[in-house]
């Protein structure tokens, strides 16, 4: 069972039936990829876990600011419920990794843990995107075009290396590289009901 985004329960094919309307307003890659991930996900769980896209703020200060991540999934049987972060990169640069590195704060997992009933991890970050797969899903080097100030760079993208960086930035943490097309969902769904 998954919910919408008004939080009202439907049955996990509506769910995907009623996203077409709401992927229209994808604005970018990263949105993209996680609408992708949702829809690959929901697929593979099974019916007693509830996909929540876009859960409300998660308030972690006393100004009111917090953080907002890209999924929330429940297993109705037990409970117990994780947040994803979802990362796609397809560009190079160090952001896409670096940016995951908030959801690995000691402050910020207590915090989540005594809001929700989550694991002792209470975050399950995926990667996904050409940084980590090569063109063409074949893992193999590529180059990337870039002009800044009107002077063009090219910078060679390493897929061998971004997921190097992964592994030991998420080493006992709660995570998944996609493979290219999700080839490897149904792994990451026993990921997550190992978990959850």
């Amino acid at each position: 069972m998954s919910t919408n985004s008004l939080g009202g329960n439907m049955s996990k094919k509506h769910y995907l039936a009623e996203r077409a309307n709401w992927q229209m307003g994808a604005r970018i890659t990263g949105d993209k990829g996680e609408n992708e991930f949702v829809t690959k996900i929901a697929a593979a769980l099974p019916d007693h876990y509830e996909i929540e896209l876009k859960p409300k703020k998660i308030v972690l200060y006393s100004d009111d600011h917090g953080i907002v991540l890209d999924t929330k999934i429940t297993n109705l049987k037990t409970e117990k419920c994780i947040f994803v972060e979802k990362k796609t990169g397809n560009q190079g640069g160090n952001a896409t990794e670096e940016r995951a590195a908030k959801f690995l704060s000691e402050g910020i997992k207590e915090d989540v843990r005594e809001q929700f009933n989550t694991p002792h991890q209470p975050f399950f970050t995926v990667f996904s995107g050409d940084i980590f797969n090569g063109r063409a899903g074949k893992r193999k080097p590529y180059w990337i075009e870039r002009t800044k100030n009107g002077k063009k760079t090219r910078t060679k993208v390493l897929p061998k290396i971004y997921r190097e960086k992964v592994h030991k930035q998420m080493k006992y943490e709660n995570y998944a590289i996609m493979d290219a097309e999700f080839a490897n969902i149904e792994d990451v769904a026993r990921q997550i009901m190992e978990i959850v």
